[in-house]
């Protein structure tokens, strides 16, 4: 029997976004992966069972986060290939091998400080805002651990596509794949996926559009697979 993925009952919980980055990327074999803002460990949970010869660093701020990530990460058996480094990637980054990083992931804090209201939980506040790490900084620090070539995804809300496509290649980083996540195919974007490529320019094709549910409510085959894809490893439990 599976152990369900661990999260807090009233702090920061996943959504969707993690499941749309592990069906975004290709992991090539022997891959070194970093995920920024890890939360509970879902996306290198995701991607080491789907590539079963990559190692993953996953990089955490929040005390209470990174301990529910190494109970997450102990229960489904991947301490081999997973490590924590617990801390602000500002100063933990510098732990880390330079230009040493083939792919960085990241779902990271999207709202901008004093836009949208703060969430009175830190927890979720810190997830949520940019209070602890803005895209600047972590175009800089993505720019500085990957090597040449090497990929930069991240999810993101359209709002902030502007910034993005400012942002990255200031930091050595050339959008190389985007792609929009509808919830249907009458509704605007609510997010979307980029992938950058460290020191090598590139057009940025265009993929086609993800809808995440049919007129009728239910997912769409693309998103049932997608979960489907994932059960051994998102049966999520309060605690």
């Amino acid at each position: 029997m599976q152990t369900p993925l661990r999260q807090n009952a009233e702090g920061y919980r996943y959504s969707i976004e993690p499941f749309l980055i592990a069906d975004f990327l290709t992991l090539s074999p022997e891959s070194q992966v970093l995920d920024i803002g890890t939360g509970c460990g879902i996306i290198p949970l995701l991607l080491a069972s789907k590539s079963q010869d990559s190692q993953f660093i996953a990089a955490e701020i929040q005390p209470t986060l990174a301990l529910l990530a190494r109970t997450n990460i102990e229960e489904k058996g991947f301490t081999d290939r997973i490590q924590i480094l617990e801390g602000d990637i500002l100063e933990t980054a510098l732990q880390l091998r330079k230009a040493s990083f083939d792919v960085i992931v990241s779902n990271p804090p999207y709202r901008q400080i004093n836009t949208g209201r703060m969430n009175l939980n830190s927890e979720k506040a810190i997830a949520r805002h940019e209070l602890k790490l803005d895209l600047a900084k972590l175009s800089r620090i993505a720019a500085s651990l990957l090597k040449k070539g090497g990929r930069f995804i991240i999810a993101y809300p359209p709002k902030r596509l502007a910034d993005a496509m400012v942002q990255l290649p200031e930091n050595d980083l050339y959008p190389s794949r985007l792609r929009f996540i509808h919830g249907t195919n009458k509704a605007p974007a609510k997010i979307f996926l980029l992938e950058s490529l460290k020191s090598r320019q590139s057009d940025c094709s265009i993929e086609p559009p993800l809808y995440v549910y049919q007129e009728n409510g239910l997912y769409t085959s693309h998103m049932e697979s997608i979960y489907a894809s994932y059960s051994h490893i998102s049966r999520a439990d309060r605690i």
